[in-house]
């Protein structure tokens, strides 16, 4: 196996040379470094990943956890992040939870086994407690989408103002009985729609029922279970706001299951937006979530917080939604 010595001989260069070009840690002629470039390619020389990584006491690696893979809000978030490592260096290890706390847990303590530079955080249901022990291990954390109540550095949408939008527009579209299904009340996003859907109808001096508020856990089935729940009331809502495109999808297989026309007699809003919905029938409003920013403006946040250059000073930073109507 070739050794960095055999490189700096092949490129005719010092291994101080080769060191700076591969680690980017000074400036290096571009006539050097494709020399260096050139002979790691004919040597197929691959760096020892663990010898830099106790030398410089950095792994390049960045771990990013998400609640469910199989969600396209993710996938978007998880590519935002990845985008902006790469310009760095970075390479991006990613895990899911499926919201479980306990996955959470074992997660984050394979995470720190790993000692990895820094960690991107979508909090899982029930779990916000124990991420917040993350704080304690003094490394770089940036907490993503789901805002936690503790003071740590996050990026996240305004979630109030994605309530107040999604009941907004419903209510423009005629509608007076407008029911919510969001995820677990236990998180902070999920309180945050909530309050803007009341808001909405406060504003137009509709009620919001008790009944009318469904808590799920952002999947197919609990969109399906829950507008179940909503049909068989004695007077069930004309328009729900779904708190995902997860949500939306078990709410549609629910209406068209028991007969029910949309937008005909119940009309659907989601949070979330897909290029799918473009051609969807029905068609769907959404409420965009900048998911593909959040992950980048989180990597963004997390390696200033790496290379130290960020302020001490908790950082905030809201993302602002969008109406997307396509009825």
């Amino acid at each position: 196996m070739p050794t960095i010595y055999d490189v700096a001989k092949r490129a005719r260069v010092s291994t101080y040379t080769v060191s700076a070009v591969l680690n980017r840690s000074a400036y290096v002629s571009p006539e050097l470094t494709q020399r260096v470039l050139k002979a790691v390619k004919d040597l197929d020389y691959t760096i020892n990943e663990l010898a830099r990584s106790l030398q410089t006491r950095k792994t390049l690696t960045v771990g990013m956890m998400i609640p469910d893979i199989s969600n396209p809000f993710y996938a978007k978030a998880v590519r935002g992040a990845e985008d902006e490592l790469r310009k760095s260096g970075y390479s991006l290890i990613l895990a899911s939870t499926s919201n479980s706390r306990d996955e959470q847990a074992r997660v984050l303590t394979v995470f720190r086994a790993k000692q990895l530079d820094g960690l991107l955080i979508f909090i899982a249901a029930e779990g916000e407690e124990d991420a917040k022990k993350l704080l304690e291990w003094n490394k770089p954390s940036v907490f993503l989408g789901r805002e936690p109540r503790f003071a740590a550095d996050s990026v996240t949408a305004d979630n109030v103002k994605v309530g107040r939008l999604a009941a907004g527009h419903l209510i423009k579209r005629g509608h007076k009985r407008i029911a919510i299904i969001v995820g677990q009340l236990s998180l902070r996003v999920s309180e945050d729609r909530v309050e803007g859907w009341k808001r909405a109808l406060r504003q137009h001096k509709l009620s919001a029922p008790g009944e009318y508020l469904i808590e799920g856990d952002w999947t197919e089935d609990s969109g399906y279970q829950g507008t179940l729940g909503l049909l068989a009331l004695d007077e069930p809502p004309t328009a729900v706001f779904c708190s995902n495109f997860l949500v939306m999808a078990g709410a549609l297989r629910a209406l068209k299951e028991r007969g029910v026309a949309c937008p005909g007699e119940v009309e659907l809003v989601s949070a979330d937006d897909s290029h799918w919905l473009d051609v969807f029938q029905p068609p769907i409003s959404t409420v965009a979530t900048p998911s593909y920013e959040i992950g980048m403006e989180g990597a963004r946040l997390l390696l200033g917080r790496i290379k130290k250059k960020a302020g001490k000073q908790v950082e905030r930073i809201v993302l602002q939604p969008k109406l997307i109507a396509r009825t």
